[in-house]
């Protein structure tokens, strides 16, 4: 059995265990140069930048990412490919990365940042708190929920999830459906969180009208994708402080044109598609990698197949 794994993802004191673990694949690296492989371990683009045709043996591929909206997922399980994502490795830090943005409106982090620069001692009186408010959270998959976990903790009021049905999930108050649903989460939230899956319904799901039912005073961060949101429609919104702000790990399109009036607008956050970033990432990776080896060819359910 021969696997392709990309090496920038497996920790390389721990490529040795792998190895000997499972000393009956032979691991590669250069995926051009091994067209054989029967198993595929690494990123979405390096996915899409092969012609998979010519990978005749090719059995299961385990995505080294959460996303897959630019993957045809069904096209390639007609063709008798398995495929995997990592959906529940990143949670936990873009979680933490939503409340990071959260906390830059409430506690004037920019204000402070530009006094420091020019040795100004002012306080500033006019902090937020995500106590006692409403928070909705488009989306209550894996990132949604450890979303949820950590907001609960701070007493919010309610906490309202948008999904497909109205089953109950944990760290949710509150779970809305439909479009009224939608139409509720969007009026009653303080905070309006986007961790939804990009797919032909959620393309453009946020747009003016929408964004129009906001209260004034309300936060959107979006660690989605960029394109869930009509993204002029958004900046018309900043522009004209329709809502308080905005903070952003996704645009539309990524990297962002230095064009962009998104970047020259004193309540909008962003930052490069960085919500996932963390010191424990290629440890999770790993340890993925290893279990859902070990479920496959055990012939056990593989983790997070789509």
């Amino acid at each position: 059995m021969k696997a392709f794994i990309d090496q920038k993802f497996i920790p390389k004191d721990s490529y040795e265990d792998l190895t000997s673990t499972f000393s009956h694949i032979n691991f590669v690296h250069d995926i051009e140069k091994h067209k054989d492989i029967d198993l595929f371990f690494g990123l979405n683009k390096t996915l899409l930048s092969i012609d998979l045709s010519e990978y005749k043996d090719l059995k299961w591929i385990q995505l080294y990412m959460a996303g897959f909206d630019n993957v045809d997922v069904e096209a390639l399980k007609s063709k008798g490919i398995r495929v995997s994502n990592a959906q529940d490795i990143f949670s936990i830090t873009i979680a933490e990365d939503v409340l990071s943005k959260i906390l830059f409106f409430n506690r004037n982090t920019k204000e402070f940042i530009e006094q420091m620069e020019t040795k100004t001692w002012q306080q500033i009186w006019k902090d937020k708190e995500i106590w006692h408010s409403t928070i909705g959270i488009l989306g209550t998959g894996s990132i949604g929920r450890e979303t949820a976990k950590r907001l609960q903790s701070f007493e919010p009021k309610k906490i309202m999830g948008y999904r497909r049905n109205d089953e109950p999930v944990p760290y949710f108050d509150e779970i809305l459906t439909g479009e009224e649903g939608l139409k509720k989460l969007m009026q009653a939230s303080d905070y309006l969180i986007i961790a939804i899956p990009l797919n032909d319904d959620t393309h453009h799901l946020i747009d003016k009208e929408k964004l129009m039912l906001m209260k004034k005073d309300a936060l959107l961060i979006n660690v989605a994708r960029g394109s869930v949101i009509v993204q002029d429609d958004l900046i018309e919104i900043l522009e004209n402080k329709l809502i308080r702000g905005a903070g952003l790990d996704v645009t539309d399109p990524e990297p962002l044109p230095k064009s962009s009036r998104l970047w020259t607008l004193d309540n909008c956050f962003i930052t490069p598609h960085n919500a996932s970033s963390s010191e424990y990432m290629v440890e999770r990776l790993y340890d993925l990698t290893v279990t859902n080896l070990k479920r496959y060819i055990n012939h056990k359910d593989i983790m997070y197949e789509l």
